[in-house]
């Protein structure tokens, strides 16, 4: 099972950074098995508009997606406990951008009562809309005004 998790967590941030348009956050969930898979891209263009107000603003980002609650909000009802969870802070090169790539896993005791997943990212990271993505159910667009990913 371990070996699937990390799998499709890979899959998961993979194909966050191929779907992503720039400079949009985007926000990727799975569930397998009793466990939900939680990734979040964020782009420099996302935070700031020069290139060192984004260094400074990553980093500080960096720190604080370490607690995955400054971030997301999942209802108490499903129980879910995290298990796992990594910030990564790329410096961009010649082939891509910089950003963070940021994933968790959690497992959960009941996974029917996970419906929605709240989005406090907002409250970090002043932008309008972030785009989400479901597996298997497909996309959408998550707007600061009502900051939930349906799942």
């Amino acid at each position: 099972m371990n070996r699937l998790i990390a799998s499709v967590i890979a899959l998961l941030l993979c194909c966050s950074i191929v779907w992503a348009q720039s400079g949009r956050i985007t926000i990727t969930t799975a569930r397998v098995g009793q466990n939900l898979l939680l990734t979040a891209e964020i782009p420099a263009a996302a935070v700031a508009n020069s290139t060192s107000a984004a260094n400074t603003r990553l980093q500080t980002l960096a720190i604080a997606l370490r607690d995955v609650s400054q971030a997301f909000v999942l209802p108490e009802a499903a129980g879910c406990e995290q298990n796992a969870g990594d910030v990564i802070r790329h410096f961009g090169n010649a082939g891509s951008g910089s950003g963070i790539s940021a994933g968790w896993e959690f497992i959960c005791t009941d996974l029917d009562e996970l419906k929605t997943v709240g989005i406090s990212l907002f409250s970090l990271i002043p932008v309008e809309s972030m785009d989400g993505l479901t597996f298997p159910d497909g996309q959408q667009v998550i707007f600061a005004s009502n900051p939930v990913l349906k799942l």
